[in-house]
Formats: structure tokens, sequence, C-alpha cells
């Protein structure tokens, strides 16, 4: 449903100004007319008169021909001020909504947010701006295509619409990118209208036999403690969401200047991250895995590492600035065609190796075929490669196309885990339908193992359930000794940790299979 047009400040001034010319147009008939009065012009005589001594001219069939052409050009006229009406509407509807979900576009709603601020100086009351952007909505299009996301889009804009008050105002900026804008006479009318913004990320949406949940990323400014203009807080309120994007809280984020800090050094990491790329400035370390049954290292974890200007980068703000800015396709390619090549200078004939594999590049269409193209390029063995997906990768709302690609990959030789498990949101229930091998248990409940009866009862009954569905389980985080000797005692496969063995560069795993074999 279109939101009630208001008019834009060009249409204001032409509509004053038609106002002024009849106003003008009146007054000057009114005084011509006053004139001849005074003037006591007897012009119906003069024209009576000019009939008569004129009757061979057929004076009266004249008039009733320029009197019919007069009424006529009056209804042309008038048809084509409709005519002229119409055609501005359509151009209006083109220039300031957006063709996808009807709302308002960028251009409009900063015109109306204009509007809003300077009603709201006059009257003394707040205005409040709302930015939301949906999270991974690209995922979507790739999935479904282009027009299904638009029918999205536009069934959001419209629950958007329904969750304000009807004097309120909401508008798609760009993309996935919405706009919401408040009047506010009082700051409480303001908490209901988020709650009930917000309780749009818990409903579901039918697309294709599956019903999805879109999450997304909001931030707010206020008229007039962020800002005087619309630029300004359109800028605060675009700064607070990507706070909110960034502490992946599921929250709807208040602008605060010091967020502007935070986002200037984000905006430079990101361009530190791009000049990264062009140099290929990262570079691997190899984290062994231990079998609690052979005691023996069966294999390693591939991890990425990016130092910048002498400092270590945690590698979860590398894989999420990565995802942010697009990148993360690029970055997870090569750290797996670096890890295999790397893999050839160190990894013994019975070890594997595993690659981290993000949500993101899993949903990349070609992804199966980009693993199947760095195996041959690299001519590394498949069944040696364990591909390691969080649990956010399988939570997702397209489950078929999971299992598609999870048995692709499975036909190929190449094994899974399932990396962090036990503190994502996963379904038990699918486990036992995907073709999955290990899993890796968050190093949470490692930690805890020995003084906590309850993580140990935990990890027990992963075990218990791995048996069960045939994967063997591997437990992160291991540090002491005592928590080996808790983790073999209640039957867990492997081990990985700081007491097993911290990531090592390939150069220092080549010197010491070097000395290890006498050379």
């Amino acid at each position: 449903m279109k939101q009630k047009y208001m008019q834009t400040s060009l249409e204001k001034k032409i509509r004053a100004r038609a106002k002024r010319d009849l106003f003008y147009i009146c007054v000057i008939v009114l005084i011509l007319s006053c004139l001849s009065l005074i003037a006591k012009v007897d012009l119906f005589e003069q024209l009576y008169f000019f009939s008569r001594q004129h009757e061979h001219w057929e004076m009266d069939e004249i008039t009733v021909v320029v009197f019919w052409f007069g009424l006529g050009g009056v209804f042309y006229a008038y048809r084509r001020m409709q005519d002229l009406r119409d055609l501005i509407y359509e151009v209006s509807d083109k220039a300031f909504f957006d063709q996808v979900s009807q709302l308002p576009n960028r251009v409009y709603s900063l015109e109306c947010l204009t509007q809003m601020l300077h009603r709201a100086e006059r009257l003394g009351r707040q205005v409040a701006v709302i930015f939301i952007d949906l999270d991974n909505f690209k995922m979507v299009n790739d999935t479904y295509g282009h027009a299904k996301g638009d029918l999205l889009l536009q069934v959001f804009g419209e629950r958007l619409r329904y969750s304000i008050r009807k004097s309120d105002i909401v508008g798609r900026l760009s993309g996935d990118e919405y706009l919401i804008l408040l009047e506010l006479a009082d700051e409480d009318e303001l908490a209901p209208i988020l709650e009930r913004i917000k309780s749009l990320q818990e409903e579901s949406y039918r697309l294709d036999e599956n019903n999805l949940v879109l999450r997304f990323s909001a931030g707010v400014a206020i008229y007039p403690y962020d800002g005087y203009t619309a630029t300004d807080l359109l800028k605060a309120s675009d700064i607070a969401m990507y706070h909110s994007k960034v502490t992946k809280k599921g929250q709807i984020e208040f602008y605060t200047s010091s967020m502007a800090e935070m986002l200037y050094a984000r905006y430079q990491l990101e361009s530190d991250l791009k000049t990264a790329l062009q140099n290929k400035a990262f570079h691997m370390e190899y984290q062994p895995q231990l079998s609690l049954e052979s005691d023996q290292i069966i294999g390693y974890e591939a991890l990425i590492r990016w130092e910048l200007k002498g400092k270590q980068i945690p590698t979860a703000q590398l894989i999420q600035i990565a995802e942010d800015t697009g990148h993360i396709e690029e970055i997870g390619l090569w750290v797996l065609s670096q890890a295999l090549e790397d893999a050839q200078s160190f990894l013994q004939a019975d070890q594997t190796l595993g690659v981290n594999i993000t949500s993101r590049h899993f949903w990349m269409s070609d992804f199966v075929c980009q693993i199947q193209r760095a195996l041959s390029v690299h001519e590394f063995p498949p069944h040696r490669l364990v591909l390691e997906l969080t649990e956010s990768a399988l939570v997702s709302d397209i489950f078929d196309d999971i299992r598609q690609k999870l048995m692709a990959l499975r036909a190929l030789g190449v094994n899974v885990a399932i990396d962090d498990f036990g503190i994502g949101y996963s379904c038990l229930g699918r486990l036992k339908d995907l073709p999955i091998s290990c899993l890796k248990i968050d190093q949470i409940f490692t930690h805890a193992l020995v003084d906590s009866e309850r993580d140990r009862y935990v990890i027990s009954t992963l075990i218990n359930m791995a048996k069960h569905l045939n994967l063997s389980i591997l437990a992160e985080g291991v540090e002491s000794k005592e928590q080996l000797a808790m983790l073999y005692q209640i039957g867990c496969n492997m081990a990985q940790g700081y007491y097993i063995g911290k990531p090592e560069s390939l150069a220092t795993l080549v010197d010491r299979m070097k000395s290890s074999s006498g050379l």
C-alpha cells in the first residue's frame, strides 16, 4: 500500500505561484471592469449598431460559431490540463517512489525528512530516523533469483509500514536498505514502535516451500540531539546501524559520538584489508590435532594470520570485515589454495588437513566447483581434506541446498566437520540427514571440563550421540594434562589445543620434519 504523497518543495512553490497568478488576474480584471464602468463604455450598444448596419454579414451565425469555438477551446484546455496532471503524477511516481516496494525512494525520503525537521523546529518536537539494513540478503538473491528477492523486499517493506503509525514514513533507500521517519511529540512514543519493528525479525516469509527469517541491523538518530539536517541525521543513523551490524547483537542501536570514531577505525581497517589482498600480505599457520586412541598427530588445522603494523589482527575480526566488504570468497579461495600447497611440504600420508570455511563462502553457488578445482590444481587427495563449517552454515532456511552441497563434497571424497559445535543453534535432527564426518566441540566446554560436572556431562552426551551417528568427536581448546586425560576417559576421539601444540608457520613445521628425519 503506497503511503500518502507529501508535496515536495518545488511543488509547493509551483502551487503558490499559481495561486498568486490567479489572484493578480482577478485583481486586474476587477480594475479593468471598474474603469469600464467609470468611462461608461457602451460596448454592447456599439456592437448592436454595428451588427444592424452590416446585416448582410450574417453576424448572428458568426457570433454563434465564435461562441462554440470558445466553448470547445475551454473543454480542450481542461482535458489537456488533466493529461498534464496525470503526466506529472506519473513522473513524480517514478522520480520519488521505489518501483519494487512502492515506498518513497532516497530522494523523496530525504525531502520528507527535511519537511519533518522544519515542522519539528517550529513546534518544538523531535524526529527519529531509523536506518535498517537486512543481513545476508545477497544469499537470498543468489539462491532464489532477483525476482523473488524483490518480492521479499516488497513484503518486508509492507510489514515495516504496518508496524508504525499512519503519520510516519517508511522509505527504501537502495538494495536492502530502508529508512523510517518518525515525528515524536513525546520521547515515550519511540520505545513501543522500536519493539514492533524489532519483532519483525521473528516473523517468517514463505519462499519456494521454505520459511525464511529476515534478520536486520538497525540504527537510530534523533533530532535535535544527533544532528540538525537531514544529511547529518541520515549519516548518524547509518553509523549506528553499522555498529549494530558489527556487534551482531540483533539490537537496534542508538547513535553516540564514540561510534563515529569506531567507524573511522573500521573504514581504515577495510582499506588496509584491500591493500593486503592486493599484496597477499597474509600467512598461514597450522595447529596439530591429536588422536587420543593412538596418541599420534593425525592432522593439522590451517589458520590464516594477518599482521598489520606489527600487530596481529584477530582472525574473527578479519573474517567479519571480509564478509562485510564482500572479499570473503577471495580470501577463502586463497586460504584453501595456500593450505593445499603448503601441506605438500609437511603433511604425512596418514594425516588430514582441516580448512575453515565461512557460511558466506559455503553459500556461494559454485562452492563445490571451487573445491574440486583447487584439489585438481594441487593434486591433493580429497579424502585427506576436512572442510570445517560453523553451525551457522547449517541453520540456513535453504536446507535442501546445504544437503546437496554436502553430498556433492562427500561424492568427491572430501570430509566435513562442524566447528565450534555446541554454541550455535543447529538442529540435532538435521545432523542425521547430513553427510558429516566429525563434530568439533567448542573450547568453552573443554575449559570447564575439569571443574564442571555439567560440562563433562554435555561432552559425554555429545560423544554418545556422535557414536550413534557414526561421527567422530574432536575437542578444541585443550590446555592442560588434566583436560586431555579426562577427554580420553569419557571416550573423546581427538583433541586440539595449546597443550598439544600451538599453531606454527610452514617454515617451523618443515624444519621440525627435517630434524626428526635426521636431515
